[in-house]
């Protein structure tokens, strides 16, 4: 959706500026048709010029699947600090600071920036604890429960601390309505609600959670989809191999 990301991503690149040595931003397109990748490529040449920010394309995703969607963009970064940030999130001042203080100072090993609507999302974790439980569940219907379930995994690793960063100004997003998560999903899920969606995933989630299946995605060779670098590159990034 441009109309949230033109509004949010100046703010998040800007409030990453200062940081820019060590922070890196990365997003995925995944076939839009509104003209975003254009404006991107156009209007955010500096931050792609500095390093800051990292654009891929992929063909391979054509309906929208959060758990796919967000693997992809997990799997292409190699960073030691990984953070889901939707593209309605707001960061606020700071913020890698931040997160690598929680990590670093206060030895937390996983954190979820949630404060309100929009934002159960914003998790971070380790790229190594990420790729050990193999990212989002895929096997899933495409919105709804992936973030809350992933945050109950990474909980589950040996020695892992987790912390739920409330009333900061680090947890804020452009709203979205519940219509508008789910439009551009497969029809083949028969035009479910958002809140249909979400009983379903966590129902199925928490039996697999009671079973003890913290690593999932293990009959996949990789997850997420392949993924091209902007410029081009002459080879696909391809999403992780079976065993990191």
């Amino acid at each position: 959706r441009l109309w949230q990301l033109r509004r949010a991503l100046p703010l998040n690149l800007l409030h990453c500026w200062p940081h820019r040595r060590w922070t890196t931003i990365h997003i995925v397109d995944f076939g839009s048709t509104d003209e975003t990748l254009e404006w991107i490529m156009s209007r955010c040449r500096a931050a792609i010029d500095a390093g800051l920010l990292k654009v891929y394309y992929t063909d391979r995703l054509p309906f929208w699947h959060a758990s796919i969607a967000k693997n992809t963009a997990h799997v292409v970064a190699t960073e030691d600090i990984v953070v889901n940030l939707d593209g309605d999130n707001l960061i606020g001042p700071n913020f890698p600071v931040d997160v690598v203080n929680r990590f670093v100072q206060d030895g937390y090993s996983v954190l979820q920036y949630e404060d309100g609507d929009g934002t159960c999302g914003r998790i971070a974790c380790s790229r190594g604890d990420f790729v050990r439980i193999r990212g989002y569940d895929e096997d899933a219907y495409p919105m709804g429960a992936q973030d809350v379930d992933l945050v109950h995994r990474l909980k589950e690793l040996p020695n892992a601390r987790f912390k739920k960063v409330r009333g900061s100004v680090h947890s804020q997003a452009i709203q979205n309505t519940q219509e508008a998560k789910v439009a551009s999903c497969s029809p083949y899920y028969g035009r479910l609600k958002w809140s249909q969606m979400d009983a379903m995933n966590r129902s199925v989630f928490a039996q697999r959670r009671l079973k003890g299946h913290v690593v999932r995605n293990v009959t996949l060779e990789n997850i997420g989809v392949k993924a091209w670098l902007i410029p081009g590159s002459d080879e696909p990034l391809v999403a992780m191999r079976l065993g990191g």
